[in-house]
């Protein structure tokens, strides 16, 4: 291998190293959708070794350069490797012409987000058994919030697959009833109804449940495949809703359903807790 293919420490980024960074990373993507899994020190050390210029932390930094290119074009990214911006547009130009002369992928990652089959557990779960916290806060002293920073058309893909929002609807259902159970509720197990199938969907949320104490818990459940990050779409009757019902109220994020299905959840109203960006507006003429 020559100097120029294996770069030099301190220098800008050669064409090779761009281009094997850029192939590991899509591969780690394809092998998400497939609902398999990888090393991310693995592939890390793969790639050190045919480009000894580059450490552990800038190789994973540059992944993250490509998370960042995949959000601002509404493409799903690797949820482990959070977008840093500041890239090199040697990087975009490799990005975009893999994404455009390789349709498999676009057309791949998008069959991945509406899979509505939840990935196979190997016991019965509650819902305890699958909560994360939500995600973190951006820097730079804003307030605690979940900042939905990705590109709007992978939420797009999860608001219009029904079969999607159904299936994390109908799973919360039966963690829901195993973890009231577990709190020692069974009398209340059999009450935990699944809102939007057997009453309608005009009640702002989709599963009436119990907290631990008894109360009344009110959740609304927003399913996608892609990561923790990806954003969400919501309705104005929900939001209003969460706000009315603030006490009852939770949405449970649920994510990675077809690959490691985990779920956080904002309690309370909605405003709250997310920031909430205008995508959609009723046009009527005037």
């Amino acid at each position: 291998m020559d100097q120029f293919a294996g770069g030099v420490t301190g220098k800008p980024w050669t064409q090779f190293e761009i281009e094997a960074t850029v192939g590991a990373y899509v591969e780690m993507l394809e092998m998400e959708r497939r609902g398999q899994r990888y090393a991310k020190v693995e592939v890390v050390r793969k790639l050190q070794a045919i480009m000894p210029a580059r450490s552990h932390a800038a190789i994973e930094y540059k992944f993250s350069n490509v998370s960042a290119i995949l959000d601002e074009v509404g493409q799903p990214w690797i949820d482990g490797y959070k977008p840093q911006s500041n890239y090199q547009q040697d990087l975009r130009r490799v990005v975009m012409a893999r994404l455009d002369s390789n349709t498999w992928i676009g057309e791949g990652l998008a069959a991945y987000g509406a899979n509505a089959l939840v990935a196979a557990q190997p016991r019965q779960l509650a819902t305890a058994d699958v909560l994360v916290p939500r995600p973190s806060a951006p820097s730079g002293g804003r307030r605690s919030s979940v900042n939905l920073n990705a590109g709007p058309i992978p939420a797009l893909r999860d608001f219009q697959a029904k079969q999607l929002g159904n299936a994390g609807e109908e799973w919360v259902v039966d963690l829901e009833r195993a973890e009231v159970t577990r709190n020692g509720r069974k009398d209340l197990a059999a009450q935990v109804v699944w809102v939007a199938r057997d009453r309608g969907d005009g009640y702002g949320y989709d599963v009436a449940s119990f907290f631990p104490d008894g109360r009344e818990r009110l959740i609304e459940v927003k399913t996608t495949n892609y990561g923790a990050r990806t954003p969400f779409y919501i309705t104005r009757w929900e939001v209003e809703v969460s706000k009315q019902r603030a006490e009852a109220y939770s949405l449970y994020r649920v994510h990675g359903f077809a690959r490691d299905p985990r779920i956080y959840v904002l309690d309370g109203s909605v405003e709250a807790n997310a920031r909430l960006d205008p995508k959609v507006f009723l046009g009527i003429p005037l």
